[in-house]
């Protein structure tokens, strides 16, 4: 690890950063979905890698309040990265003050900052990805063959976290096939690391195999709603975007691990940067897909800046101004990559900045808030008003009732705050609260979070708009959601939903 104390330094503000409070700010609806996932536990059977759901349950088991739990662990997730970019930039050659110059163009990436806010796999997958990388450096460097062991540990941890890893695989075995490294396929070494990666990686495989490779079927959703706003361009300059004031480290980088004469033995890297990111470009990836890779290029990049001040007279000025520039903007930038300011004043500061991207969702449209903050709000208020509507049943129905949620999100809240307010578990369609339902008890009356009463009319005889929950800062279908008691079903609802199959929007 670095010794310098100044990148310890930036490893330690990045965990203070994102464990200030967040006013106004509650669980993320994906953190809900990870959670009751933590409850449902089944390692070889799950739906999905099963590692954001083992960190569910450990972040329950912490002796801490459930919100600052589910946290923590990001929030270290994330300090590690400058550590690693420091790591990384020493052993492409680069000295104590460019170590500190990555680590701190990590730490003010918009890319990493809102990672390290929201319990995802987003964040361990960088991670995990940033320790394949820097295996791979010391393993160009002629370090201690054991390293393979590293990759391969970092491969499988990839493979539990996000199925993505298959691209980062890709780009390993171009790099391992036009390198020396190939080498070492006759040895013991990248056997065993294979080994370990695959035996990391078979419960991921093993619940697709068992449940019928929902992966595809979400790959499917997921082009059909949010990819196909994707576009080469903008998943280009997407990149300069996620990195903030040092967007144009991460293709400097780029250029110079493929073209530098310095950097020639580590050239393999930019094949499978390169690799990567056309791959992720012929599939309409995300731009933050890409993201796992910026610690290297950022090293990269930083590097070569060094050798090119190397003996100029105003070296030390010019580092101290991209010093400068990376701290002004990530200053400038911080709350949108962290929710420190109230909903209504984080949208005031996301107009004056003029960033409608910022706060563009992933199916095009614009909100006064960054996405990820706007699906931070409203959740325990909307399942208070559930639990209003359910005490205005008479108490002999209110033994006779369930709760239908359309959408995870719903139904996550629901499952999480519901109990406290007397409750039933939610069913739904949506996501992996399809399978968890199909074994619960169906009451004869149901309350319904969403959905239209013309829609409900088809499953049942009577239909009544009971309450609107309203959070004017979520997204567009959160702002205003109905809540329906339906009563006389003209169908069984476990064999409609059998029917239909799951939801994965």
């Amino acid at each position: 690890m670095p010794r310098p104390p100044e990148v310890w330094g930036i490893a330690l503000v990045s965990l203070v950063l994102h464990l200030l409070p967040q006013p106004g700010y509650g669980f993320h609806r994906d953190e809900l979905l990870y959670l009751a996932m933590g409850q449902h536990l089944d390692l070889f059977r799950m739906q999905f890698p099963p590692l954001i759901a083992l960190l569910a349950e450990l972040a329950r088991s912490l002796p801490l309040d459930l919100l600052r739990s589910v946290r923590l662990l990001p929030a270290l997730a994330s300090a590690a990265l400058p550590l690693l970019a420091a790591v990384i930039t020493r052993e492409l050659g680069g000295r104590r003050r460019v170590g500190f110059l990555a680590a701190l163009a990590v730490l003010v990436a918009p890319l990493f900052l809102r990672a390290g806010v929201l319990f995802q796999p987003v964040v361990f997958e960088q991670l995990w990805w940033c320790l394949a990388t820097l295996a791979l450096v010391k393993l160009l460097n002629g370090r201690d063959r054991r390293w393979w062991l590293v990759l391969g540990l970092a491969l499988g941890l990839s493979a539990l976290t996000k199925f993505s890893v298959a691209f980062l695989v890709a780009g390993v075995l171009v790099a391992i096939a036009v390198s020396l490294l190939r080498q070492d396929l006759r040895t013991l070494w990248p056997w065993l690391a294979a080994a370990l990666s695959a035996v990391l990686a078979l419960p991921s495989l093993t619940g697709q195999i068992a449940w019928g490779w929902p992966f595809l079927a979400q790959a499917r959703e997921l082009r059909a709603t949010q990819l196909g706003h994707v576009d080469p361009l903008g998943f280009f300059l997407g990149q300069f975007r996620l990195l903030g004031p040092g967007g144009p480290l991460w293709l400097i980088g780029l250029v110079a691990l493929l073209a530098s004469a310095k950097l020639r033995p580590f050239r393999p890297l930019g094949l499978l940067v390169l690799t990567v990111f056309l791959l992720l470009l012929i599939t309409r990836g995300k731009d933050y897909y890409f993201g796992p890779l910026h610690p290297l290029l950022i090293a990269v990049a930083v590097v070569m800046l060094e050798l090119w001040l190397e003996g100029r007279r105003w070296r030390r000025p010019a580092l101290a101004a991209v010093i400068a520039f990376l701290l002004l903007g990530g200053v400038v930038l911080l709350p949108l990559g962290i929710p420190i300011l109230p909903p209504e004043s984080m949208a005031r500061y996301a107009a004056s900045l003029g960033l409608a991207q910022a706060t563009r969702t992933n199916t095009g449209e614009s909100l006064p808030l960054p996405q990820d903050f706007a699906d931070m709000t409203g959740w325990r208020e909307q399942v208070a008003m559930v639990a209003r509507v359910f005490r205005e049943l008479p108490p002999a129905e209110r033994s006779r009732t369930t709760i239908l949620a359309v959408n995870y999100g719903r139904a996550g809240a629901l499952a999480l705050f519901g109990p406290e307010l007397g409750l039933p578990y939610p069913i739904s369609r949506n996501g992996d609260f399809y399978q968890w339902s199909l074994d619960r008890p169906i009451g004869e009356t149901v309350i319904v979070v969403g959905g239209t009463p013309e829609r409900l009319r088809e499953y049942w005889g009577e239909v009544r708009e009971a309450a609107r929950s309203r959070n004017p800062t979520g997204v567009d279908e959160e702002q205003d959601v109905p809540i329906f008691v339906c009563r006389k079903p003209k169908t069984d609802l476990r064999t409609l939903f059998r029917s239909l199959g799951p939801d994965w929007g």
